[in-house]
C-alpha cells in the first residue's frame, strides 16, 4: 500500500471510530456517567493516537504536524484521565470533554487552514474542525448537565464530524482513482497530505 492510500485509510479509520462513537452514545444516551466516560475514553485515545500516527507520517511539515500531533496527545491524556479516574463525575467529564473538543478542534482548524493548500479535503476538515469547538462550548455552557446530555452532545458531534471524515477519505481516494498520483502533489509544496 502506498504512502496516500495509508494517509486515506487513517482519515477513514478516523471516521469510522468517531461514527461508532456517536452511534453507541445516541442509541444509549441513558449511559451512567462512568460508562460514558469509559467510551469517551476510549474513543479519544483512539483517535489521539490517529492524529499523532498523522503527525508523524507528515512531520515534513514541521508546523502542521506539531499542531496535529498536540490535538492527538491531547487525545490520549483526556482518553486517559476519563478512564483511569473512576470516581468521575458529570461535572468533571464535561470540563474534561469540553477543554478536549475545543482545543482539539482549534488545533485541527489551524492546521487545515495552513495547509489549505496542500490539503484536497481541507474545507471537510475545517468543517469538522468546527463541529468540534461548537461541541466542547455546548457542553461547557452546560457544565450542569446531566450525562444524557453529555452524551447527545458527543454523540452528534461525532456523527457529523465523522462523518465529514468518511466524506474527505472518500474524496481522496476517488481522485487518487482517478488522476493517480498526479492529484496527490500540490506544486507549492511538492506532496499531499490526507489529514
Amino acid at each position: 500500500m502506498t504512502e496516500e492510500m495509508k494517509s486515506v485509510w487513517l482519515l477513514g479509520a478516523r471516521g469510522v471510530s468517531a461514527v461508532v462513537f456517536g452511534v453507541l452514545t445516541l442509541l444509549w444516551p441513558q449511559l451512567t456517567v462512568l460508562a460514558l466516560a469509559w467510551v469517551f475514553g476510549a474513543y479519544a485515545l483512539v483517535d489521539g493516537a490517529m492524529l499523532i500516527a498523522t503527525a508523524w507520517r507528515h512531520r515534513h511539515e514541521r508546523r502542521p504536524a506539531a499542531a496535529c500531533a498536540a490535538a492527538g496527545a491531547l487525545g490520549v491524556v483526556a482518553g486517559l484521565v476519563t478512564v483511569l479516574w473512576p470516581g468521575l463525575t458529570a461535572l468533571a467529564l464535561v470540563v474534561t470533554a469540553g477543554a478536549w473538543a475545543i482545543v482539539t478542534g482549534c488545533l485541527e482548524l489551524w492546521v487545515a487552514t495552513r495547509m489549505r493548500l496542500e490539503l484536497r479535503h481541507a474545507w471537510w476538515w475545517r468543517a469538522s474542525a468546527v463541529v468540534s469547538v461548537v461541541a466542547g462550548v455546548l457542553l461547557w455552557l452546560r457544565p450542569d448537565a446531566g450525562a444524557v446530555a453529555i452524551a447527545l452532545v458527543l454523540g452528534v458531534y461525532a456523527v457529523i464530524a465523522g462523518g465529514l471524515w468518511l466524506i474527505a477519505g472518500w474524496r481522496e481516494h476517488r481522485a487518487r482513482a482517478e488522476h493517480g498520483s498526479r492529484s496527490w502533489t500540490s506544486p507549492a509544496s511538492g506532496a499531499r497530505v490526507a489529514h
